[in-house]
């Protein structure tokens, strides 16, 4: 069955006909219309529809938002709670800094690996769903706590709290974003930003739990009260979520109409759609694709430093068990996460460029502000700082999206962000084992008391070397957003697609033909 779709083209208001083709699926009749950057958008099956079919019970959106925000909430704790409970940890096992920070390392190579690779693949292949995914991450949520909380032998908090941990973890991280985006393709932003947040303030009741209850004698407790919330949490949200068909818009909101609105709002002035849609390594040969993942591994560098960082660093001063190191410790993780909506709303406003150069910038100079504060013992203005740093610090993760989509479109959002994701393995390296033994070694300590349990005391001095390194790092990514990642151009994409010896798309071609 054939009907004939306009195709507004907008600037010059050029209207060109098209011939798209009725289709019939199990969810109901849908048509695929394609846009004049070669965005796809698969109109006309209803939701409930789907999700009955998929789930056995009909949900709408706001059900799948929730599952989504459940995602990130519970899949929280092991990245975010890790600076709580870490001298309490360390202390009660007796290992070395390092020891200790090597386990929050690795918890972030298996939790980005999985999130950025292994679920994408298994996902694009219809090897898991995202109930599947929750249901199974839930369970290793509680085996991991209960393997924490008798890992007498380093290694057995690296199998259960980073590997089995960082698996769990991860699949709460991926499935959450992969739902927002799916589901939520004409209205991303905000929502993005409200259920990602919760992958850091998720973490805020148990960072107080830490701060308060967690002790030598109720170690074992704590841990195991833990991992049966997020765990059971977790997979509560694995009731809530499902994948819709590639490309599913809502059938209420006219995907050309909605593209033109956007096209005459003020957001279009400071963020311009992409001029095309970009494979992975049609991206990577552009100088903003090699930006991003530079300034993306920096910053995040940066940031999970602060989130593995900022607790010990207070507690080292001497703030721990006061209300400014609580206000400090969990209003950090509060405002990190209560940050990233505020931050693309803020984007939409300025742009994303500059939003981001702000930020990452913040983020570089608070971090310094901590230091100090924290060096001349004032506890509250220490506490303030933190909480003000914490808003900027999860910039990284949601930029990721929104630039990559803005820049390089919505046809290959999964893969592309992925890519510069997966170093979040880098910032890990940083955030936990690398400034752990920096920490050790200016201390004056040696390489053998990287590796044993030998007690050392932390001098100022080593504090201030890695809060400055992560301030550079900061500033670093700043300069790279601000003078590098600027929005690709056409010429840029016909250029790449020539150099890589691939054919103009005809919608690109019509584009050209048209002048534009």
């Amino acid at each position: 069955m054939i009907d004939r779709f306009l195709f507004i083209l907008t600037n010059n208001i050029t209207i060109e006909m098209e011939e798209s083709s009725k289709f019939r699926s199990p969810y109901g009749e849908y048509t695929i219309i394609i846009d004049r950057t070669g965005r796809k958008y698969r109109v006309g099956e209803d939701v409930k529809a789907i999700t009955k079919k998929l789930l056995g019970y009909p949900i709408g959106r706001r059900l799948l938002l929730l599952g989504a925000w459940m995602s990130f909430f519970f899949g929280s704790v092991l990245e975010y709670g890790w600076g709580a409970a870490s001298t309490t940890v360390i202390s009660h096992y007796g290992w070395s800094l390092a020891e200790g920070f090597f386990n929050y390392t690795a918890y972030v190579l298996f939790q980005a690996t999985i999130t950025a690779l292994i679920f994408q693949w298994l996902r694009e292949r219809g090897l898991i769903s995202p109930r599947r995914a929750l249901l199974f991450g839930g369970a290793m949520l509680m085996i991991a706590y209960y393997l924490f909380a008798n890992s007498f032998q380093p290694w057995i908090a690296y199998v259960g709290y980073a590997a089995i941990g960082g698996v769990g973890a991860g699949l709460g991280y991926a499935v959450g974003g992969a739902v927002v985006n799916k589901w939520f393709p004409e209205k991303r932003g905000w929502r993005l930003g409200l259920a990602n947040g919760a992958w850091a303030y998720g973490a805020v009741p148990f960072i107080l739990l830490y701060i308060y209850y967690f002790n030598q004698s109720d170690f074992q407790t704590i841990l195991y009260i833990t991992g049966l919330t997020i765990g059971i949490g977790l997979m509560i949200a694995g009731l809530l979520v499902v994948d819709p068909p590639k490309y599913w818009w809502p059938k209420d909101v006219d995907p050309i109409a909605a593209r033109e609105a956007r096209l005459k709002s003020r957001e279009l002035r400071v963020n311009p759609p992409p001029v095309a849609q970009w494979t992975p390594r049609e991206m990577l040969a552009t100088p903003q694709g090699k930006a991003q993942m530079a300034s993306f591994t920096l910053a995040l560098a940066a940031s999970l430093f602060n989130v593995s960082f900022y607790a010990p660093f207070g507690a080292a001063m001497g703030f721990s068990g006061g209300v400014a190191f609580a206000v400090g410790a969990a209003g950090f993780a509060f405002t990190d996460g209560l940050g990233r909506p505020f931050q693309g709303f803020i984007s939409s406003l300025i742009g994303r460029r500059k939003a981001l150069t702000i930020f990452y910038a913040f983020m570089g100079l608070g971090g310094l502000g901590v230091l100090y504060a924290g060096l001349a013992h004032i506890a509250w203005l220490w506490a303030i700082l933190a909480v003000a740093t914490g808003a900027v610090s999860g910039a990284c993760f949601v930029f990721d999206w929104l630039i990559i989509a803005d820049y390089f479109g919505e046809n290959y959002i999964g893969r592309n962000w992925s890519i510069p994701y997966a170093l979040k393995v880098v910032g890990g390296a940083f955030g936990g084992i690398v400034a752990a033994t920096i920490l050790t070694l200016v201390s004056g300590g040696t390489w053998a008391d990287v590796v044993t349990s030998a007690p050392i005391t932390i001098t100022n001095f080593a504090w201030s070397v890695v809060f400055w390194i992560g301030a550079v790092f900061s500033l670093i990514a700043a300069a790279l957003v601000w003078f590098v990642e600027k929005p690709p151009t056409l010429e840029q994409y016909i250029k790449v697609r020539q150099k890589l010896r691939e054919p103009i798309p005809p919608e690109i071609q019509q584009k050209l033909k048209g002048g534009r």
